[in-house]
């Protein structure tokens, strides 16, 4: 899964607005006793006003300064105000820090800085969560800046510290919290794709792992096998995307795509891997148009099958030279059953959208 930190903590403000405001007019504090120095408050509210503004404007330094400001002004001992600035104040680090630039001292204080506020509003998260007398509802608000956190903490792990122990962890921390996200588990399954070395550090098998978690979640859905065929077919395990593909397709046997797909691995298998066998190609190839013949069975118009049954007559023409040229000839009816297909079906979708605008303009 790919983490763009930018969306997240944008997405992040408004909660931050409704559970830090609440919080600072709230009459009484919402944790431990004591009333609170509302001079104090007021400061800190305005300090948070401003690094709002300042990071609505990407003014990203000011709005460092003025949420540590908001930070020393309110009070210490209450976590959820504190998680909302930690967080904040982590974020405009992040969002100053470069990948790109290296060797660069303030660069690498922006990176710090943004991991020790992620690591501390999780901690300020953990003890705000642990108080019995905190609400259902200020506990969803808070847990989501656990979870923004350890998005921000695994994307950094794994992006730019090249850590794999850290990411793993931080992305299994977003498991146990979100168990039923699946784009979870195929972001644990991409840190062990990027970190694997069959010599030094084999972690195929534990993406392949991560992979099938969303198999089991949802096993009607036929692109989740599609993404472990996908892996295997990524480190040339043949004969186990095949067999994934082959699920993926018995999930709906009545779509003709699931058919049409096996059929291009197979003419892609046959077309680029030079090391096969005459009886292998051939033997790819039957099994192609096997499936290209059970995906027409269920639409005769479908455009790619007709193309790709073009594509694997003509792979079998050049392993069967003795009736080449008739193979050939049948590949050009195909081929040019597919050009006539699919110039009607855009000469109908013009039509149709030339009606609809011509309608609209008499409305």
């Amino acid at each position: 899964m790919a983490l763009n930190r930018k969306q997240t903590v944008l997405v992040s403000v408004g909660v931050a607005l409704v559970l830090l405001i609440g919080l600072f007019i709230s009459p009484a504090p919402p944790l431990r006793g004591g009333l609170p120095n509302y001079i104090d408050m007021l400061q800190a509210m305005r300090a948070f006003g401003k690094a709002n503004e300042a990071y609505g404007r990407r003014e990203y330094e000011d709005a460092i300064r003025f949420y540590q400001e908001a930070t020393e002004n309110a009070p210490a001992d209450n976590p959820l105000i504190q998680t909302t600035l930690h967080f904040f104040s982590a974020s405009s680090n992040h969002l100053l820090y470069s990948p790109t630039t290296f060797d660069d001292p303030q660069n690498e204080e922006y990176l710090d800085n943004a991991l020790d506020g992620y690591e501390d509003t999780i901690a300020a998260v953990e003890e705000a969560l642990a108080d019995p007398a905190l609400g259902q509802a200020a506990r969803d608000s808070i847990q989501l800046y656990e979870r923004y956190a350890s998005e921000q903490l695994a994307g950094i792990h794994r992006d730019h510290l090249d850590d794999l122990e850290g990411a793993e962890y931080y992305f299994n921390r977003l498991i146990e919290m979100n168990p039923d996200t699946p784009e979870l588990y195929y972001g644990l399954a991409d840190v062990y794709e990027r970190f694997h070395d069959p010599e030094i550090n084999p972690l195929f098998e534990k993406a392949i792992e991560a992979y099938k978690v969303p198999v089991e979640m949802n096993p009607d859905d036929p692109i989740a096998y599609r993404q472990v065929a996908n892996l295997f077919n990524k480190y040339g395990r043949f004969d186990e995307t095949m067999e994934w593909l082959e699920q993926a397709r018995d999930v709906n046997p009545d779509n003709p795509e699931g058919y049409y797909l096996i059929a291009t691995y197979y003419w892609d298998k046959v077309y680029r891997d030079p090391d096969l066998s005459e009886r292998q190609r051939r033997e790819f190839i039957d099994l192609g148009l096997a499936q290209l013949d059970a995906a027409l069975e269920r639409n005769d118009e479908y455009v790619d099958a007709l193309v790709y049954k073009n594509l694997l007559l003509r792979e079998l023409a050049k392993v069967d030279p003795r009736n080449a040229d008739a193979l050939t000839a049948e590949a050009d009816e195909y081929r040019n059953r597919a050009i006539e297909i699919r110039d009607r079906l855009a000469e109908e979708a013009a039509a149709a959208a030339a009606a609809a605008a011509e309608a609209t303009q008499e409305r």
